[in-house]
């Protein structure tokens, strides 16, 4: 029995899926990311990742032009859940946890002829973190607070700006207050 390996997005070759799709786009399209991918795009190190997180309430694109642009390149977007490749997750307004962008804070990570791919603060980046606060969202967050100061305060704003269900989650608070203890031993509060 062979077991099947998963090569997972670097950086390099998310990029390379991007220009594929902003070759194949037939409009123009803004997407806004989150998670791994958001990472992998502000440089983190040895940071891979199966997806790319669309924030769809967020993103200004032709759906099905984006569902044709992504399965030319190899990159479906939600397929079924025993597919074990590359993908893109259309994050529908439900399971969004992610703030609503605020004008002027959104940070373009990627840009080509037809597409942008776009983030918003980085304090809100980490607020996404914390709906599971893993050892994996850990290491992103010291990564993102490593490259330059957020301070705690506009991290709780950005928890409480984050859609309903997860700025009133009990996980979600407890997390932050975890972080504010781990921020503290880390040296970045």
């Amino acid at each position: 029995m062979h077991t099947a390996i998963v090569l997972r997005m670097n950086k390099a070759e998310l990029i390379g899926y991007l220009e594929g799709l902003d070759a194949s786009l037939k409009g123009q399209a803004t997407l806004t990311i989150y998670g791994s991918a958001a990472c992998i795009l502000l440089d983190e190190p040895d940071r891979t990742s199966l997806d790319m997180d669309v924030a769809g309430p967020y993103s200004s694109v032709d759906e099905s032009d984006l569902r044709q642009a992504a399965e030319s390149v190899g990159l479906p977007v939600n397929p079924s859940d025993d597919y074990s490749g590359n993908h893109i997750e259309w994050i529908g307004p439900l399971r969004l946890c992610l703030q609503a962008p605020k004008a002027g804070e959104d940070i373009t990570l990627w840009q080509g002829e037809r597409l942008r791919i776009q983030t918003g603060s980085i304090a809100g980046l980490i607020a996404s973190k914390l709906v599971r606060y893993d050892e994996i969202d850990q290491g992103d967050i010291r990564y993102l607070l490593s490259q330059g100061r957020v301070p705690y305060q506009e991290i709780e704003e950005a928890v409480s700006r984050l859609p309903s269900t997860f700025c009133n989650d009990p996980l979600v608070q407890e997390n932050l207050v975890n972080l504010k203890a781990d921020m503290q031993m880390w040296g970045t509060c």
